[in-house]
């Protein structure tokens, strides 16, 4: 079965690679297994090897991480459906 792993050179991802487990076990360097549970993973995010999870760039300034999950949260709650988030205004708008 074909995964998807990250590359990971002193905490950041370098390098995303589709392979086999048997395949990734003979490269050299770490890779880590992307999944649901490690968040989603892209070239320059972090990886904190304690959590086993990726940490995206922070969206907007105002967004607070989540320390548990290591995911960016804004600091109003989402509405249901298409929304954008108007960071001047700190608040989620329809698209137009």
């Amino acid at each position: 079965m074909i995964n998807k792993y990250a590359k990971i050179e002193n905490g950041l991802v370098v390098n995303l690679i589709l392979s086999t487990d048997s395949e990734i076990s003979s490269q050299s360097g770490t890779h880590v297994k992307v999944t649901d549970s490690t968040n989603f993973a892209a070239i320059g995010y972090e990886y904190n090897s304690e959590k086993n999870k990726f940490k995206a760039w922070q969206p907007y300034p105002s967004w607070i991480l989540n320390e548990e999950t290591l995911v960016w949260e804004s600091p109003v709650a989402k509405p249901e459906g298409a929304m954008i988030w108007n960071e001047p205004e700190q608040s989620w708008i329809i698209p137009q």
